[in-house]
């Protein structure tokens, strides 16, 4: 199947079945629902009432002289009585509910008329998670409200021959086990599972347009309720799973769909999506009428681009490297490196005329990728790209050929930061005057940065006098004042920048400034 992503979640289907809840007022469905807290799958369902047949109800017996009869549409219930000759010790017949796999059942509620008759005993029990067995439920001929909290694995209403020496035959229907308006609180404790298996926006590097996503979900518990797709955590789309639902219960003991699948129609240039790497998740969720579902996402990382202009000269092969030589370059920040490559057609030969795009993205958290440059394959296929000056940067060569994208990614270019820096004043100055220094880095994230003001007067050894911080310009400044000076002295400054968590450069130094000073 295929769903086209609408602009709001699809609406529930629900059945709505009216429940006349067979001598069990509105108090009695109060109390079992608040047996328990809510937890995570959990759901309570109705068995042998007008909006359901007890079909999770199993007929088991260990002799023939018990017999059976289902009756929950006229009110009579699911009945095991005696119709035979004599009976061994043990022997029963009963109707059996079993919590599916994954699941407990957390609370029990049974309305039962339970007789005994010829040695045969109406009775109700429960299996407990640890393997033991608990009556709850034995002789009165009227219906009768019974009621179990704790951890369960099975439930059932028995017809038993108890006396020693055997069971003779019971006269007209006096030994019995009916029972009807069973409400079974159910726990479902795993997850339920979700797998991508394939599509054309998983197929290739990078995506644009509206591209499919298919999938596949299963829960071993009360099935899979609810499906859905999301990128970068906004979900653009969601199906709910028709379940056997009424009323606020489920009327099945595995009420949805164990597995499901299908396929989405997911549009790239939708709001949630973002230039460059995403986020995309299929999630699937069990039933939970009463607390929160249990959830499962598989997630994969997919690159889109939709801001690269389609070419009209189609290629099939892109090359791409910085000029100066490789996949990394270093630069200082104040300089305009190159890309430079070529456009291939399918055979290995040049294609001119085709438009290629550079998108780069500053290595700070949350930076955008952004498309900053296009060019023209000239003769040959080939193209040239200048970035402008500024940061660190990932560095992404694409070209468009009909709906697909050609991606040449790897390319990192390293930038060397090159604050400005001034030295007040230049030149004129004498001993016990006082020197500003001031100067700027580039952003961005250039605010609270780390900057030491080096001297170095007649040799190679850079000494820090001074180190500051930026202000929320960017902007820096140190004084200095001229204590020992004496003749006539050149002194050499510089701004010295070392690499900083979150400031997308790596060490740097401003020019040089002379300033002579006599004594």
């Amino acid at each position: 199947m295929s769903h086209r992503i609408p602009t709001s979640s699809s609406p529930v289907r629900r059945r709505r079945v009216r429940l006349g809840l067979l001598a069990i007022g509105a108090t009695t469905i109060a109390t079992l629902i608040a047996a328990r807290p809510a937890e995570a799958g959990s759901y309570v369902t109705t068995q042998c009432s007008p909006a359901d047949q007890g079909a999770g109800a199993v007929w088991e017996r260990t002799s023939e002289d018990y017999r059976e009869r289902r009756r929950c549409g006229s009110g009579d219930g699911l009945q095991v009585y005696q119709d035979g000759g004599a009976t061994l010790r043990g022997r029963y017949g009963a109707w059996v509910w079993r919590a599916p796999a994954g699941t407990i059942f957390s609370s029990l509620k049974a309305n039962a008329s339970l007789t005994n008759d010829a040695g045969h005993h109406g009775e109700l029990w429960a299996t407990r998670t640890s393997g033991s067995r608990t009556e709850f439920g034995n002789e009165h001929r009227d219906f009768r409200v019974h009621q179990l909290a704790g951890s369960f694995t099975r439930l059932e209403a028995m017809l038993r021959c108890v006396a020693a020496n055997g069971c003779g035959r019971a006269a007209d229907d006096s030994a019995h086990a009916y029972v009807k308006g069973v409400f079974i609180r159910v726990e479902d404790q795993t997850a339920p599972t979700v797998q991508l298996e394939g599509g054309s926006l998983l197929a290739t590097p990078v995506v644009r347009g509206v591209e499919t996503l298919s999938f596949e979900a299963s829960d071993r518990g009360g099935g899979v309720r609810r499906v859905s797709v999301a990128a970068n955590g906004t979900e653009l789309a969601s199906d709910v799973r028709n379940c056997e639902l009424a009323d606020g219960f489920a009327t099945a003991l595995v009420p949805c769909s164990r597995a499901t699948s299908g396929t989405w129609s997911v549009d790239t240039a939708h709001a949630a999506f973002t230039t460059g790497p995403n986020a995309v998740a299929a999630c699937a969720a069990d039933l939970a009428l009463d607390g929160s579902a249990n959830r499962d996402c598989e997630r994969r990382r997919v690159w889109v681009d939709n801001v690269c202009p389609a070419s009209s000269e189609p290629g099939a092969r892109l090359t791409a490297r910085f000029a100066s030589g490789g996949n990394r370059t270093v630069v200082r920040s104040d300089r305009t490196p190159t890309i430079e490559g070529r456009v291939l057609d399918a055979n290995g030969s040049a294609v001119t005329g085709a438009t290629v795009c550079v998108l780069t993205r500053v290595e700070r958290a949350g930076s955008p990728v952004l498309l900053t440059a296009t060019a023209r394959s000239r003769d040959g296929g080939h193209y040239r790209l200048e970035l402008s000056p500024g940061a660190s940067r990932d560095v992404f060569v694409h070209h468009v050929a009909g709906s697909n994208v050609i991606a040449r990614h790897g390319l990192r270019l390293g930038s060397r930061v090159r604050p400005t820096f001034a030295v007040r004043p230049p030149a004129g100055a004498s001993n016990g005057d006082r020197l500003r220094f001031e100067g700027r880095l580039p952003g961005p994230g250039c605010s609270r940065r780390i900057v030491k003001v080096q001297a170095n007067v007649g040799d190679d050894h850079w000494q820090v006098f001074r180190t500051d911080r930026t202000n929320g310009r960017c902007r820096f400044g140190a004084r200095y004042r001229l204590r020992a000076t004496t003749g006539r002295t050149t002194y050499r400054f510089r701004a010295l920048v070392p690499p900083q968590a979150g400031y997308p450069y790596e060490r740097g130094n401003s020019a040089v400034r002379k300033v002579t000073a006599s004594g």
